[in-house]
């Protein structure tokens, strides 16, 4: 009698252990946000859920921004009045197969904000001073609805600041020469040489065409170097030792004329 009853307590002692186990819920998965602390108004963080059986496979979770007064877990969302409903994600954010997801850029701010058309008076208040948090779940109108809660975190009011780099400039120190839109400058002490060119012709200019001239650049200094002296400069010599030549015979001519 006594093993009869002992056995028939086990069987229903197991029963309800498996009842339990089968209407159990899941485990509420953990939610990544990254970077996750020294935020500005305006930055992109990642948001990701790893796999679960928590998400519906194939549904659609939205993520919001909210308030989190004290950055205490007694003080978060009970339902959407306390979070912002214009930080909603752009970009459908659907769950996989295995419960898992991520939204690679969602965008923070420092609330209000007059960049998404907020009054300075607006709620919820979410800045360096007033924690928030972010709510990730798959409806915020029903927060009876599969919903994972970020860890607290504030907002530099100071929008992100992006710094553009410009091609390189020449440095004066360094007494070399560069090309904009290149990181290559010459040390200083090398010399470069350009490619030859041909002084043009011009009226009245003096400059002979046939003469070649290259720029050479050595410790920052340009200088010119000629090729060589201007082929009619032979024939102006040869020239003028001819007519020497000739009047020195025409005075010996006239000298012995009038001997």
């Amino acid at each position: 009698m006594k093993m009869t009853l002992l056995g028939c307590c086990a069987v229903v002692a197991l029963a309800i252990a498996i009842a339990q186990t089968v209407g159990a819920s899941p485990a509420t998965p953990s939610l990544t946000v990254s970077p996750g602390s020294n935020l500005h108004s305006g930055q992109s963080v990642s948001v990701s859920v790893g796999p679960n059986g928590f998400f519906t496979p194939h549904s659609h979770v939205n993520i919001l921004e909210c308030a989190d007064p004290g950055g205490k877990a007694a003080n978060l969302p009970k339902d959407d009045s306390t979070c912002d409903g214009t930080t909603i994600q752009g970009d459908t954010v659907l769950v996989a197969t295995d419960g898992s997801f991520s939204a690679p850029s969602y965008t923070v701010y420092s609330l209000p904000n007059a960049t998404l058309g907020e009054q300075a008076n607006g709620q919820p208040v979410c800045n360096a001073t007033n924690p928030c948090v972010l709510y990730v779940g798959q409806n915020q109108n029903d927060f009876t609805a599969p919903k994972v809660f970020s860890a607290p975190f504030t907002v530099d009011p100071t929008a992100v600041s992006t710094t553009t780099v410009s091609g390189a400039a020449t440095s004066p120190a360094s007494g070399g020469a560069s090309s904009p839109g290149s990181n290559t400058t010459s040390p200083p002490g090398t010399t470069a040489t350009t490619a030859a060119t041909t002084a043009p012709s011009s009226s009245g200019s003096g400059i002979d065409p046939s003469v070649s001239l290259s720029a050479t650049s050595a410790g920052g200094v340009t200088t010119l170097a000629s090729t060589g002296p201007p082929a009619r400069l032979a024939w102006i010599v040869g020239l003028g030792t001819g007519l020497v030549f000739l009047g020195s015979l025409g005075r010996r001519l006239a000298g012995r004329a009038q001997a």
